[in-house]
């Protein structure tokens, strides 16, 4: 890989931390996009990949970062690296001309050429010679990005650099940016709020949530290439690759900033509101997703489980109990019965509720085992407990990958599985296997 980053932890003091344990890796000429709310922490992993944050008397870093086998600040004085932040940072004595040819002239290069073609690339020729206060602010970020390309960087970091430009000049520059990436073969680290923007520059993306931990990580897989993307962007919006994961990279960011914007007292307040509907045998209210969704980053306080465990022995509603199960299958020291009362409730439902998960998987039964593999049970570094992966065993019934499924199954429950090696899970893969294989064709891919 051509960037690697390990356990990468950071904080101004060494009691709060920015980052906490971001671990990821990219392949050279590859793109990857950072998306999450302010405040997570995208810039300052940046400038940790850059070199330009190191571990100092007031820095607190830890971890490990390489760039094509160097540290970050061996590879930043390479002159391979590029930075382009969200303020085009022009010097204001310099005409765009000679902004662009400023990194070569720190080198003791003269280019005339190489810049004139990439005044030519972002369609500045004309404006060569005008100072960045004639510039408008389009101008001026294409200024920033060819100045970015003028060494002919083998990593460019990009923070933010078209958040301030309307959709007209953000789709010029996409495509300004593309040509340049695919003349220089470049490798791409881009921060963004926008996950359209990451959608349509990256294959690789990564949620970083408002405690600085990778929420979701996502592999875009799609014929479609940054140009033609780009050129048709109205289109590609359209297709069913990016809806499935346009919605769950903006659900993981909206949810993310529920959770951390909810005090104690209004999770009291929540939790009074549970228990008085689950003692009614009245659970039907509009909030209610959002209102336990509030409730994640408490979800392993103890009391506030007994009170969600409470509230789901005694609902009625079905959906309900459902959400509620969530929730408390986030507690770590959730004891073997109550857990062993979950899953029971579960597998008397099994179809209607593998069905319903998958739909917030976003994919259908033909991908769902995959999906359940790869970005849950291998690949997901939401850290949910270990002890509640055996919930994705359940909705593996929902999959029309049956034989795939039973074989994956069987080996959980012979503990040839190491993540899912432990008596529970053993436990569930054994009964949904039995389920699967006792169901005939036709009703074990009832929605």
């Amino acid at each position: 890989m051509f960037i690697e980053a390990e356990d990468i932890t950071f904080g101004y003091t060494p009691e709060k931390s920015i980052l906490n344990s971001i671990s990821f890796a990219l392949g050279q000429t590859h793109t990857l996009s950072i998306v999450g709310a302010s405040g997570s922490g995208k810039s300052t992993l940046l400038r940790i990949i850059s070199g330009i944050l190191p571990n100092a008397n007031d820095n607190h870093l830890r971890g490990k970062t390489t760039i094509n086998e160097q540290t970050p600040d061996e590879y930043r004085k390479s002159g391979k690296l590029a930075f382009m932040f969200q303020e085009s940072t022009l010097m204001p004595n310099l005409t765009a001309k000679e902004n662009i040819a400023f990194p070569l002239k720190l080198r003791g290069i003269q280019d005339d050429d190489r810049v004139q073609s990439l005044l030519q690339t972002v369609g500045l020729v004309e404006y060569a010679d005008y100072l960045p206060r004639q510039l408008s602010g389009g101008m001026k970020t294409r200024v920033a990005l060819a100045r970015s390309f003028s060494t002919g960087p083998e990593l460019l970091l990009l923070d933010e650099p078209f958040s301030a430009l309307d959709i007209a000049w953000k789709s010029k520059l996409y495509i300004e940016l593309e040509k340049l990436l695919r003349r220089y073969n470049t490798t791409v680290v881009l921060v963004t709020h926008d996950v359209q923007e990451a959608l349509l520059l990256a294959n690789h993306i990564i949620v970083l949530g408002k405690r600085g931990t990778v929420l979701h990580e996502d592999t875009i897989s799609t014929d479609w290439s940054m140009a033609k993307r780009i050129f048709d962007i109205s289109n590609y919006i359209k297709t069913r690759v990016y809806q499935e994961h346009f919605v769950p990279i903006q659900k993981w960011i909206m949810d993310d900033g529920v959770r951390e914007i909810t005090g104690r007292s209004e999770v009291d307040a929540v939790l009074n509101r549970i228990t008085l509907v689950a003692g009614n045998g009245n659970e039907e209210w509009d909030s209610y997703q959002t209102d336990l969704l509030s409730l994640r980053k408490y979800t392993n306080d103890p009391e506030v489980n007994s009170i969600l465990v409470d509230a789901f022995r005694k609902a009625k509603s079905l959906n309900f109990r459902y959400e509620l199960m969530w929730e408390i299958t986030n507690y770590r020291a959730l004891s073997e019965r109550v857990q062993a009362e979950v899953f029971e409730f579960y597998l008397t439902n099994l179809p209607y509720f593998s069905a319903k998960s998958a739909q917030f998987y976003q994919v259908d039964s033909a991908r769902l085992f995959d999906t359940l593999i790869g970005t849950k049970i291998n690949g997901d570094r939401v850290k949910f407990p270990k002890e509640k992966l055996w919930i994705y065993l359940c909705d593996m019934f929902h999959s029309t990958e049956t034989d795939r499924v039973l074989t994956y199954l069987g080996e959980v429950a012979e503990g040839k599985v190491e993540q899912l090696d432990y008596a529970f899970a053993r436990t569930v893969a054994q009964k949904i296997k039995q389920r699967i294989e006792d169901e005939t064709p036709n009703t074990i891919r009832v929605a």
